[in-house]
């Protein structure tokens, strides 16, 4: 068992940051970020999660990968702004601090989850309503050779940290930090390095237009592993 699931870890990351980079390169960062925002990383982590503590702690987790989801929000929003008025790296700074810091809060504070999906759709509507706008034309990444093995080193090196802190930090924190965005981040840095703010504004939205679709696949993978 131990084996077999050491494999899902190694094989799972590399194949999501493989085909993900491979569909921006062809279609733009908005698709790129279209792609970002499905439960590419989230839903292998539940899974990992599943099969090495036990159905009942997915369970559990997947309220922590919900509440993550607004500091997901948080992060883009910010970020987002942030972008339009700074070099990438005080905007990766913003976008990280602001999305540790709701990451903090929404896992502190005791909610039913019921109210936690609530709250996480209102927060979900308010960003799109105000989102920052940009007027630069959706554009084709061209990334250097090096990129694409560090974007499959960090996801990787994140997916096994986590599922090994996940029995020590218990379910809804790992849930939630599994759901820190560290493909969105790295992207929109180079991104913005490269081509400006408007790559990673862009980017940031893709992710934020399919990012229901997550919350609700999230939200049954909830319902079935109870």
């Amino acid at each position: 068992m131990f084996t077999s699931l050491f494999f899902l870890k190694v094989t799972i990351a590399p194949v999501i940051v493989l085909s993900v980079s491979y569909l921006q390169r062809r279609f733009g960062d908005r698709f790129g970020g279209w792609l970002i925002g499905l439960p590419i990383t989230t839903g292998p982590f539940i899974l990992i999660i599943a099969i090495q503590e036990g159905v009942a702690f997915a369970g559990r987790t997947t309220h922590g990968v919900l509440l993550g989801q607004i500091a997901l929000i948080a992060f883009c929003w910010s970020y987002s702004f942030a972008a339009l008025r700074s070099s990438w790296f005080p905007a990766v700074l913003v976008g990280t601090l602001v999305c540790l810091s709701t990451g903090y809060v929404v896992t502190t504070v005791k909610v039913p989850v019921i109210y936690s999906d609530l709250f996480l759709i209102g927060i979900w509507l308010v960003a799109m309503r105000w989102w920052p706008r940009t007027d630069l034309p959706n554009q084709k990444i061209a990334t250097p050779k090096w990129e694409l093995p560090v974007r499959i080193l960090v996801t990787l090196t994140i997916l096994i940290s986590l599922s090994a802190l996940a029995p020590h930090v218990g379910a809804k924190v790992a849930g939630a930090l599994s759901t820190y965005p560290v493909i969105a981040s790295v992207l929109g840095a180079f991104n913005q390095r490269r081509f400006g703010p408007g790559a990673t504004v862009a980017t940031l939205r893709g992710l934020m237009q399919t990012l229901p679709i997550t919350m609700a696949i999230i939200f049954f993978l909830g319902l079935v592993l109870r």
